[in-house]
């Protein structure tokens, strides 16, 4: 059978029910005279040639990346995804279409074993994009074909802070100073959580209360340290009996990382019966309740270390009493 006879069939087959018979006749048809006009042979898959000249331009983007200060998570997601559909369309850089992004989308949101959301195939649609503008912009392809691909939407949810109750259950169910500290010192600062547990005690400067964090793109910014939350900070590393210089340490090991200040706020969140318990949502609570009392979001943004106020946008929930308040306050 030839294969535009193939194309056809699997096409009726796929309306088959779902569209009247008219239209079905009048599809087929369609695709009858349209298909006579070209040549159409089967993409071949049977092996696949990965095109090293590709792999070394990811490696030098991935390299620039690098240099400008890039986390090293967003690295390994941008080699991760990029490398897949490198391998996927075995094809020059150069000759990679805004089709062939969108057929791999597709591909990936159907033959996923795990059901994709929409949030994700933009995420993996923003990895396509930085590293063909890169291209583009050193001139080593020709048009960026991500150009043409615009965001995929998806349902943005809203992300509640803490509320003043959440936050005091939390406290009350911390089991020693160290967490108590730690609980403080995320909110007080709006740090993120790598930002943390990269700290060291000699980071702290208590006669000024402030901190100096070294933040995405290696960028330091200074965070303020509130009343109580320095005299928790000062009880903890009193009672320490290391002489480590992390700011906070684990059970066992010298620096608490990442992972384990994930794992002690969600046992603290299930003890506190508080759902939904991370450290991010401190940094959230903190901008938030800064806007709510006034200071001017490009000073929440110097905190938080945003470049873009569109983020610190994005961090903030507004209250819906607060907006019933404000019409209040401003409408004729």
């Amino acid at each position: 059978m030839d294969i535009r006879e193939q194309i056809i069939q699997k096409v009726m087959e796929s309306l088959e029910g779902r569209v009247e018979p008219e239209t079905m006749d009048l599809v087929q048809d369609v695709l009858v005279l349209e298909l006579n006009r070209y040549e159409v042979q089967e993409r071949c898959t049977d092996v696949s040639v990965p095109d090293h000249s590709a792999e070394r331009m990811l490696k030098k983007f991935l390299a620039t990346k690098r240099i400008e200060g890039t986390a090293e998570s967003t690295l390994n997601r941008y080699a991760d995804e990029n490398r897949k559909l490198i391998q996927f369309l075995a094809k020059p850089l150069y000759e990679v279409t805004a089709y062939d992004i969108r057929f791999y989308l597709s591909y990936r949101r159907e033959k996923s074993e795990v059901k994709l959301s929409n949030r994700t195939l933009d995420g993996i649609r923003r990895c396509y994009s930085s590293f063909f503008g890169w291209l583009s912009a050193e001139g080593l392809i020709g048009r960026n074909p991500c150009a043409a691909i615009k965001q995929i939407k998806y349902r943005k949810k809203v992300k509640k802070p803490y509320s003043a109750a959440e936050m005091e259950r939390l406290r009350r169910a911390c089991e020693n100073i160290r967490d108590l500290a730690l609980l403080d010192f995320l909110y007080c600062t709006g740090c993120r959580v790598s930002e943390v547990a990269r700290l060291n005690t000699d980071d702290i400067d208590f006669e000024r209360m402030e901190c100096t964090v070294l933040g995405k793109g290696n960028k330091e910014r200074t965070v303020y340290l509130s009343e109580v939350a320095a005299m928790h900070l000062k009880d903890y590393l009193t009672s320490r009996t290391d002489t480590g210089e992390a700011l906070f340490a684990g059970k066992g090991t010298e620096r608490l990382g990442k992972n384990g200040i994930e794992v002690i706020l969600k046992r603290i969140g299930g003890k506190a019966g508080v759902a939904n318990v991370h450290p991010h949502r401190y940094r959230r609570t903190l901008a938030t309740n800064l806007l709510d009392r006034g200071m001017n979001i490009q000073d929440v943004a110097a905190i938080l270390g945003h470049a873009d106020l569109k983020t610190t946008q994005v961090y903030c929930y507004i209250s819906q009493k607060n907006v019933k308040t404000a019409y209040s306050k401003y409408a004729v």
